[in-house]
């Protein structure tokens, strides 16, 4: 089978427990200390994504999955910031 074939998914906790726990029990403990720093990984994302909506909503959006970039001391996350035509110089043209 091609690597083509496979998408990126989201599994829930339970799920991640789950198949990390099946692959302890088969002998594959690698690839479920894998999945373990992949879920750890997504629960901090959400963390700083959390963070971050409790900020300030009204400046600026956030996607329901944005990109988190997390380095020793925080994190970056993807935010998006509306700014309407009448904001820009009076010039502007497409």
């Amino acid at each position: 089978m091609s690597d083509s074939h496979f998408h990126p998914i989201i599994l829930y906790s339970e799920e991640s427990k789950a198949l990390h726990d099946a692959l302890v029990s088969s002998g594959y403990g690698d690839l479920a200390s894998n999945i373990a720093r992949k879920a750890m990984r997504s629960t901090t994302d959400r963390k700083y994504i959390d963070a971050l909506q409790l900020w300030d909503g009204e400046t600026f959006n956030v996607d329901d999955q944005p990109v988190v970039s997390i380095s020793e001391d925080g994190a970056h996350v993807m935010i998006w910031q509306w700014i309407s035509r009448q904001e820009l110089d009076s010039d502007f043209t497409e």
